[in-house]
């Protein structure tokens, strides 16, 4: 019996893409706070508690020091996730695109992605550092109009 191809390209074979190829190349943008880095050491994470508590640790040292949580664009693509500062429109019209550049990690380095289970705003992603090849947790926090 031959297939439409409609069918065929439903099928449970191919599995059904997120989008298209072009806007998985140019990446896909989230908005979040970013509220700081930590590295964990050299050594790999062995569990997800390890995970966990660095990224409460970020938290708790960044809140006591009463640092500001910063607005950035996550953009994450095949090529990797960087973390682009957000302009402020009223001020400067142009910025160096090197100074709005907090961090990028190509793919393979992001070693973990977690959740707080406690609050479920907070996420962080650990990667091996390129310079220093040790692991860094870097924590955010989704904007407040976001509802899970």
């Amino acid at each position: 019996m031959p297939l439409t191809q409609q069918q065929n390209e439903a099928s449970p074979e191919r599995g059904m893409p997120f989008a298209n190829e072009i806007a998985l190349q140019h990446g896909i943008h989230f908005e979040a706070k970013y509220i700081g880095s930590m590295e964990m050491g050299s050594s790999r994470p062995g569990a997800r508690f390890e995970i966990l508590a660095a990224m409460r640790r970020v938290r708790y040292e960044f809140k006591a020091r009463n640092i500001k949580k910063r607005l950035v664009d996550i953009v994450v693509s095949v090529d990797g996730v960087k973390v682009v500062l957000q302009r402020k429109r009223k001020k400067q019209k142009y910025m160096d695109e090197s100074k709005m550049l907090v961090m990028s990690h190509p793919m393979y380095r992001v070693f973990y992605v977690a959740h707080d289970s406690y609050d479920l705003q907070i996420f962080c992603y650990v990667a091996r550092d390129g310079a220093s090849n040790s692991f860094k947790c870097n924590v955010f926090k989704c904007p407040d109009k976001v509802v899970f």
